[in-house]
This record gives structure tokens, C-alpha cells and sequence, in this order.
């Protein structure tokens, strides 16, 4: 895929008349903040506090179900970083333009339903956003004294569509989502898209994964960005390069982080994976979970990890020498969550362009379709911390062409014949092997 290079510092955001962008099917139009941002009038983001989300526990496993299979989609060679708060924030944000059908599908990925699954999601990004600050702050030369855990949403609508008001209401009251315009089919939306995405993320992820597409309607975004501190640092001192064993069985010397000792919950979870939790200085913390040699991390279900929460949650520290690769896995190539397999395996087909079924008509007029949906994620560790960000962004496009209900794609050894109509005799047969040419 070709990706635009450079970074995007400050952008003008055009604004769309409320006419042009909004179809009046709920009484308060949008209006302007001081970013530029166009907000939903009268509308502010619900607030639920965690006692009282009671399908709380639900999105949560559901958010980590979502991540697994995640990671067991995405290639499995090198190094793969997913957010699953990420994609499933900005599937729950699809979900208020869902009907029929993909709204099923969505929910029951998501974990609940209705007003439980808006005020879950809600609980969740309140409560995440007590340690609120700014992206900026998070990607300097020292880690910020205080954890930093950003959260934003956004809606980018094309030029010219009118999306539903009761949509953006929603994503307002269930998101904190503002809305902005852009010429999707263009460039000049592209670089919409790219500067919001390095926004709030720091500059740690430069661009939007999305592409300009005329039949491009609209585009949700998610960023997610972390900074902290570990409760214990690494003695750098102690860093040196120590062997790491690849999935082949060779090994390879990494530069690796100790503590010998340190004080740390650990626990020994079925089928012999093992689990340490390091504490960050503040409202967050790693789970690390050691798979028996020779099985992948991915092979992890979601039971293990719930499992893993349960013993290092009521787990007394004990005293570990622990060793820890550092790690810089930057945003190289973002994950398509369509090709890759992730809506399909997510029982979310029914929200792609191309199958049967699609029902985002909460959204806008027209029959509508996620045509794009991506996620990029950083991920450094070093001894003094850690620092990740994600975007996530789905696309979703008007349909142009009639709807089928299958799909085949010639894409290994095939048979052709050229046959005569009436006679049925075959005049030309060719067994197509490599369909190479000049």
C-alpha cells in the first residue's frame, strides 16, 4: 500500500454547513468548539459510573476476546501489537448506525446490548479518562511523572453525505465524539484523516491507514495513547544482551532488562503458561503470560486470561528474578481487520461490503458498508516504563454495486474451456497453473 510520508503539525479542519452534513431526524443541529470540531448541541457525553454499568464485566471479556483473535489473525511472523479497547470502542461506535442483522453481530462481539452496552462502554472511557492527559506530554525525552491515558474519538464525514443526526447525537452522548468534514475521494480528506491520527497519538502513529475512495462516506476513528512509569524500575546498569529463543527453536541475543529480586504477583495458570503482573505507577499494569516452549502467544484463549486476572489479582507478591526484553515495535504496516479475517472471524461479516445482510442505515441513506478497517499500534519498553498508542478506523462506503451473496476469486490452479453454444463441444481447454505473464 502506498503511504504518504511526513508529518502532519497543524491542519485547517474545513467546516460543512449543518445542511450539507446532518439529516435533520433529531431537533438540535451541530455547532463548532473552539477546536473545530463540529459538536452535537445539547448533547454531552452520559455519565455512568462502573457500579452502575451492569454489562460492564461482559464488554470487558468481550473486549478481550476481540484481542485475541486479533492477535491469532493478524501474520505470525515478527512482532504483532493490537489494542483491544481500540477495536472494540470503535465497533461499539459503529454499532448506534447499525440495524437488523449487523446489529446483532456487533452486539453480540461487543458482549451486551442496548442502553447496557452504551453505558458500559461509557463507564469504561470515563474511568480510563481519570488519567487523562496530554499526547504531547507522553512522547517526550522522560516519562511523565503521572500516567497518561488518552482516549479520542472522532467522525469524519464526506463531503456532501448527509449523515443522521440521531447518529451523531449518539456518538456524542455514548463517545464524546465531535465531527468533522472532509473530501473523502481526495487527498485533502486524507490529510484530515492523518492529522487527527497524529494528534492523538503523539505523532506515534504519523497517518491515517484509511485511503481516499470515491464511494467513501464517512470514517470513524479511535486513538488510544499511554504513557507511564513502572511502580519498580529496571537498574539500567543490569540491561545487557542475553539469548531469546524464536519460534524455530534458534536463538538470538536481545537486549534484555533484569531485577534480581523484585517483588512481583505471579501465578501458574492451566496447560503450564505462567504469569507475572508488573505494577505501573499509577492505574494501570502488565499482565505478562509465558506460554510452554514451543506454543505460540497467540494460542492464548480468552478463559486463560481470565484466569490469569483472577490468581495475579488475589495473588501476594513474591519475590522474582525477572528478566524482560526491552522493545520498540513501531507502526510499520497497519493490520486490515477485513482482509486479515478479523470482522469474519468476529461473526461481523454481515457489516462488509460485498456479503449479504448489511444493515448500517442508522448512519445515512443508502445502503452503506464497511469497506475499510484498520489498526495501528506502537508499543516501547524500556526500564523506566512504557509508552503505546493505537488508532483504529473503519471506513464505511456506500454500496455501488449490486449486492451478491458470494464471492469467488480465481486465485489458484483453475480450469478454462471456451465451449460451443449449441453443440457443447469444447473448442479450447487450458488448465491455468501460474497465470504469470509479460
Amino acid at each position: 500500500m502506498k503511504r504518504t510520508a511526513g508529518l502532519i503539525a497543524a491542519l485547517a479542519v474545513p467546516l460543512l454547513a449543518l445542511s450539507a452534513c446532518a439529516t435533520p431526524d433529531t431537533e438540535p443541529p451541530a455547532t463548532p468548539d473552539a477546536s473545530g470540531e463540529l459538536r452535537a448541541q445539547n448533547v454531552s457525553m452520559r455519565t455512568v459510573a462502573l457500579s452502575e454499568a451492569e454489562a460492564l464485566d461482559a464488554a470487558v471479556a468481550a473486549t478481550g476476546a476481540l484481542g485475541l483473535l486479533a492477535l491469532e489473525a493478524a501474520p505470525h511472523e515478527g512482532n504483532v501489537v493490537v489494542s483491544p479497547a481500540g477495536l472494540a470502542t470503535a465497533l461499539a461506535m459503529l454499532t448506534e448506525g447499525a440495524k437488523g442483522r449487523s446489529l446483532e453481530d456487533l452486539e453480540a462481539a461487543l458482549g451486551a446490548t442496548g442502553e447496557d452496552r452504551r453505558d458500559a462502554f461509557a463507564a469504561l472511557q470515563r474511568s480510563v479518562r481519570e488519567l487523562e492527559g496530554d499526547p504531547a506530554e507522553a512522547v517526550g525525552d522522560e516519562l511523565p511523572e503521572r500516567p497518561i491515558l488518552h482516549l479520542a474519538n472522532n467522525l469524519v464525514v464526506n463531503e456532501g453525505f448527509e449523515v443522521r443526526q440521531s447518529f451523531v447525537d449518539a456518538l456524542a452522548d455514548g463517545f464524546d465524539a465531535g465531527m468533522q468534514s472532509a473530501d473523502l475521494s481526495s487527498d485533502a480528506g486524507k490529510k484530515v484523516l492523518d492529522a487527527w491520527v497524529n494528534e492523538h497519538t503523539g505523532g506515534l502513529v504519523e497517518e491515517s491507514a484509511i485511503q481516499p475512495d470515491p464511494d467513501l462516506e464517512l470514517v470513524l476513528q479511535n486513538a488510544i495513547l499511554f504513557a507511564a512509569k513502572w511502580r519498580t524500575p529496571f537498574d539500567g546498569n543490569r540491561t545487557m544482551d542475553l539469548p531469546f529463543v524464536l519460534s524455530d527453536g534458534s536463538s538470538v541475543e536481545v537486549e534484555t532488562m533484569t531485577m534480581s529480586p523484585g517483588e512481583f504477583a505471579y501465578a501458574e495458570l492451566d496447560g503450564g503458561w505462567i504469569a507475572v503482573r508488573l505494577p505501573y505507577s499509577e492505574g494501570a499494569h502488565a499482565d505478562l503470560l509465558l506460554p510452554p516452549r514451543g506454543t505460540d502467544p497467540a494460542a492464548a484463549i480468552p478463559g486463560l486470561l481470565a484466569q490469569a486476572a483472577e490468581k495475579l489479582g488475589a495473588a501476594q507478591p513474591i519475590r522474582l528474578a525477572l528478566s524482560l526484553p526491552t522493545l520498540d515495535i513501531p507502526a510499520d504496516e497497519p493490520l486490515d481487520l477485513i482482509e486479515s479475517g478479523i470482522f469474519e472471524r468476529a461473526g461481523l461479516g454481515s457489516t462488509v461490503c460485498g456479503n449479504p445482510g448489511v444493515d448500517l442505515s442508522g448512519i445515512g441513506d443508502g445502503p452503506l458498508c464497511v469497506g475499510q478497517a484498520f489498526q495501528q499500534a506502537v508499543l516501547r519498553v524500556d526500564e523506566a516504563g512504557t509508552v503505546a498508542a493505537a488508532v483504529t478506523e473503519l471506513g464505511v462506503m456506500k454500496v455501488s454495486l449490486t449486492m451478491v451473496d458470494e464471492t469467488i476469486a480465481f486465485d489458484r490452479p483453475f480450469l478454462f474451456t471456451i465451449v460451443h453454444d449449441e453443440t457443447g463441444w469444447p473448442l479450447f481447454q487450458a488448465a491455468i497453473r501460474d497465470p504469470r505473464h509479460e
